[in-house]
């Protein structure tokens, strides 16, 4: 299973469009947060896609929630954007909430930049902001594989 992941859109929405088209097989579009309005303008364009997403912190309107748990091809994801765990000076606080939460993929924004590390058997990573690129998750049984994209 195939997802593409972004955050940070900020109104970019034409880089994440093209990401979907070049990558036609993927089965979820994960955002995580700022903009989400990004993300209903993609659902008008591709109003079958499956999107999983939460707010970030430049999110005044609408109802997504904060932080969210799901699965994908059997792993369980944690989103968030990452601000209510000051991702901007230390991943300590969100690596001890997905290791609470039982995830092996924690998926965060907020700072724009890029990050792909794995930590005692949970994956962290940021897609950095969408104008720039985003990541591609493959979930293959009990192997998973992130690449990096450039928009």
């Amino acid at each position: 299973m195939k997802a593409l992941v972004f955050s940070d859109s900020h109104g970019y929405i034409n880089p994440i469009i093209r990401a979907v088209e070049e990558h036609s097989d993927a089965s979820l579009v994960i955002h995580a947060g700022d903009v989400l309005r990004d993300v209903d303008n993609l659902l008008a364009v591709y109003p079958n896609l499956k999107v999983e997403t939460v707010a970030g912190n430049n999110e005044f309107f609408g109802n997504a929630p904060s932080d969210r748990v799901f699965e994908f091809g059997g792993k369980r994801i944690f989103l968030t954007h990452g601000h209510k765990y000051g991702v901007k000076g230390s991943l300590a606080r969100l690596k001890s909430r997905a290791k609470e939460l039982g995830a092996d993929i924690c998926i965060f924004g907020h700072t724009h930049i890029r990050h792909i590390s794995e930590e005692n058997g949970i994956y962290f990573l940021n897609p950095g902001a969408a104008y720039r690129g985003f990541l591609v998750l493959t979930v293959d049984g009990n192997k998973i594989s992130v690449e990096e994209a450039d928009c």
